[in-house]
């Protein structure tokens, strides 16, 4: 058995840089959870065309599989995507399109089976019928906000006879306040899905990034702080329930975009590490991100979390006044970068533990 890492990423440009400044050899040990959303406008590109997005993570992943789902935030979505969403004639525009983008482009694509929570278990069946002419995986992602519907129950009988599938349990945005609510809805989940077929591969998600970094924290705390995260605490708390359960996050992003609006931002460097997440934020006229950079290159929790990546060295080279990115959008690029980097190295440790136990063995 060969563990992955599963990240939830939307195709936007933050994103995919943090993924694209991956290491190669890493890819093998990682595979990804794509949101498709709309590609950016541009002189011949007026739609946001979502096969120039398709392009985008075929170069990325470079012939390695990747799962494809929709996004379902408005502010993200265009004509296109929208049609993949009608489930006339068993979600035919989807599937279509799915055998466009492997039979066009070459992608080795895991398409999720798309339902609504009206959706009848034939309709379903026929959507896996025909993504399975084109594809020898398919995805299966249940929201643990709809625990007790009928269409999760359909959707669990429908993994169970399927071939090759990955399960995968979306808790979504978890933070402390929820915490307790969303672990006990995963459990009943999985413990549903292991009664019916406890050979499926399923896999665990969660993001407990907040909206507002500094909303977590106090007046005082606003520009140097930590807040707490919970995604490996809920993935090994579920673990007690599912030894073999496999690890997913949504990268250290907040789940859910919202409309873009103008506002006045202060710069701020996050490092991941552990549980946890330190911030830096300094004004522009006190040093911006350079003096972010610089005290976080100082903290212990930097130098004692330390990991080889894009994301860290990004950091470093900004520390020294070399400052390759000055908005929002860059520096949450290097936060998920160092995340992920981090959770693949967890992933490859745990894969020689488990090559030694079965050499020992």
């Amino acid at each position: 058995m060969n563990i992955k890492y599963y990240p939830v990423l939307k195709t936007s440009v933050s994103e995919l840089r943090a993924l694209k400044q991956i290491k190669s050899e890493d890819f093998n040990y990682v595979i990804p959870i794509f949101e498709l959303t709309k590609s950016r406008k541009s002189k011949n590109n007026q739609g946001g065309d979502v096969y120039k997005k398709v392009d985008e993570l075929s170069s990325i992943m470079n012939n390695k599989p990747f799962i494809l789902d929709l996004t379902g935030e408005e502010s993200l979505t265009n004509e296109q995507i929208e049609s993949f969403f009608d489930d006339n004639n068993s979600f035919y525009n989807w599937t279509e399109f799915v055998r466009r983008i492997i039979e066009e482009k070459g992608v080795k694509v895991i398409p999720t089976i798309l339902a609504y929570e009206d959706s009848e278990k034939h309709t379903l069946q026929q959507q896996a019928k025909r993504l399975n002419k084109y594809c020898d995986t398919l995805c299966i992602r249940l929201s643990v906000d709809l625990v007790c519907d009928e269409i999760t129950q359909i959707l669990i009988e429908l993994a169970s006879e399927l071939d090759d599938v990955i399960v995968i349990i979306d808790l979504g945005l978890t933070r402390q306040n929820e915490y307790k609510i969303k672990l006990s809805d995963a459990k009943d989940l999985l413990e549903d899905i292991l009664a019916i077929d406890d050979s499926l591969d399923i896999v665990c998600i969660a993001s407990s990034f907040p909206s507002s970094v500094v909303q977590e924290v106090s007046k005082k705390e606003k520009m140097s702080s930590e807040i707490q995260m919970y995604s490996r605490d809920i993935y090994e708390e579920l673990r007690k329930v599912d030894t073999e359960l496999i690890y997913g996050d949504y990268a250290c992003i907040h789940p859910f975009r919202g409309e873009s609006r103008p506002m006045v931002w202060i710069p701020r460097i996050d490092f991941p590490y552990k549980n946890k997440l330190a911030f830096e934020r300094c004004s522009r006229d006190d040093g911006g991100y350079q003096e972010c950079a610089r005290r976080m290159r100082l903290s212990k929790e930097y130098e004692n979390n330390y990991v080889d990546c894009w994301g860290v060295n990004e950091i470093n080279s900004a520390a020294v006044g070399i400052v390759n990115g000055k908005s929002p959008s860059y520096w949450i690029s290097v936060r998920s970068n160092i995340h992920m980097s981090r959770m693949i190295k967890l992933t490859i440790d745990s894969n020689l533990k488990l090559q030694e136990s079965v050499s020992n063995f």
